[in-house]
Formats: structure tokens, C-alpha cells, sequence
């Protein structure tokens, strides 16, 4: 499955999801003036790689499972909306009996940015893993 890699700008983030290289990352700022253009390409590449995932599933496991990392410095409400529905994705790649988890990293000086990830952990009834920033 080719890698999906958006470059970050000013308001959008840098979303990097790579089968080869088990690398699943949203990263940066995430404030696009169009939610849905910076969105839409992750949920549908996420929602073909839990198809292929039923077939042609890679070795994830317990010891190394399946990692969504957001590390988002700021996000919208609009970009909440997105993110929930990826998280809902990992929960369903998870359902499906691949080990998978959500990593969120926040700076442990802005507690809103932990909260955010309670939250959103919350709505979509999923435990995730928390760290700190680091720098």
C-alpha cells in the first residue's frame, strides 16, 4: 500500500501513513481553512488499510502493536471532528483483533492538551497512551 505523507504548513498538520515503514503519525498545528481536504485523504487510506489489514495482515502485536500518534500542538474543533473519526478507525482495526493503539503526546505545561486527549479517549470509549513531549 504507498505511503501517504501531506507536508505540514502554517495551519495544516503533518499527517505520515506508511504500511512499509509501520509508521502512523498527525503531527504540527491543525487549523486548515478546509477541513475536509486536509482529512479526507488519512480517513480513506486508513479505511482501505483496515480492509487490507483483513487479508494481508503485516505482524503487529502486543509487544508491537499498531501506534496512531497525534502530537498536535493545536487543533481545531473542526479538526476534532477528523480525529475522532481516525481514532474510530484504530478502534475498529483493533475489533478486528489487531493489537492497536492511540499515542497521545502533549506538553505537560498546557494541560488543555492532555484534556483534549481525555476527551477525545472518552468519546470514543478507547483507552490511549499518553506521553510527554519531549524537549
Amino acid at each position: 500500500m504507498q505511503k501517504l505523507y501531506q507536508a505540514p504548513t502554517e495551519l495544516d498538520p503533518e499527517i505520515i501513513l506508511s504500511h512499509e515503514e509501520k509508521i502512523f503519525r498527525i503531527s504540527g498545528t491543525s487549523s486548515p481553512e478546509n477541513v475536509r481536504a486536509t482529512y479526507e485523504p488519512a480517513i480513506e487510506w486508513m479505511r482501505n488499510y483496515r480492509n487490507m489489514l483483513k487479508t494481508d495482515r503485516p505482524v503487529f502485536t502486543d509487544d508491537d502493536p499498531l501506534v496512531l500518534e497525534l502530537d498536535l500542538e493545536y487543533f481545531n474543533s473542526s479538526s476534532a471532528i477528523f480525529l475522532y473519526e481516525l481514532v474510530m478507525i484504530i478502534k475498529a482495526i483493533e475489533k478486528d483483533g489487531v493489537p492497536a493503539i492511540i499515542r497521545w503526546s502533549f506538553d505537560p505545561a498546557d494541560t488543555d492538551s492532555r484534556e483534549a486527549g481525555e476527551d477525545l479517549a472518552i468519546l470514543a470509549e478507547m483507552e490511549f497512551e499518553y506521553t510527554n513531549k519531549k524537549g
